[in-house]
Order: C-alpha cells, then sequence, then structure tokens
C-alpha cells in the first residue's frame, strides 16, 4: 500500500491509521489525526501559519537561511570597506595636511 502525508502536518500516515476527508469539490485530504482534522477543517487554519508543522518549519529555515545569506554579504560589504577607510586615514600625507590645517585656523584667529 503506497504512504500517504498528513495534508495538514506533513507526517507520514501509517497504513491502517488517519481519516481521509472529502470536500465537496471531490478533493481528497488525508488527515494523521483529529487535531490535524480540527485545525484545518473547522478553525481553517493555514499550515504555514501553524508553528507545529513541516510547512511552518520549512518556511522558517527559508526565512533563517534568507537572512543569515543578506547579514554575511552585509558583513563582507563593511569588511572590505575598513581596510581602505583605515588606510585612507591613517596615511601619513593626511597626518601633514591635517597639521597644517590645524596651524593655518591657529594663525588666522
Amino acid at each position: 500500500m503506497a504512504g500517504r502525508e498528513c495534508n495538514f502536518c506533513g507526517t507520514d500516515i501509517e497504513p491502517g491509521t488517519g481519516m481521509v476527508y472529502i470536500r465537496r469539490d471531490g478533493a481528497v485530504i488525508n488527515f494523521c489525526s483529529k487535531k490535524c482534522r480540527v485545525n484545518m477543517v473547522k478553525l481553517k487554519r493555514v499550515p504555514r501559519k501553524t508553528r507545529w508543522t513541516r510547512e511552518y518549519h520549512n518556511l522558517k529555515s527559508i526565512k533563517m537561511a534568507s537572512i543569515e545569506h543578506a547579514n554575511v554579504k552585509h558583513a563582507q560589504a563593511e569588511a572590505s570597506k575598513e581596510p581602505e577607510e583605515l588606510l585612507h586615514e591613517q596615511s601619513p600625507e593626511n597626518i601633514e595636511d591635517e597639521k597644517s590645517q590645524d596651524e593655518a585656523k591657529g594663525v588666522e584667529q
């Protein structure tokens, strides 16, 4: 017998267990437990928004991966900027320029 999967939570349904729900439009929906059936049929909950379902966890892991990817890109961009800025600020020419500008300001006052 072919293995079935719960249409709400995504768990595998053992042969001889679970419930089959047939909608008026002819769609066949498999449930592993009364909990899943009630959440989908009576309470009209969406598996994507229900924390204990597989679909919720799959979407959550995709979001976390994209956030981590964005953070890595941001960190790489920041890391590539820092050495250039440090070299620019600490070069001997810039230090001499700053000293001469400070002296010029002191003379003008």
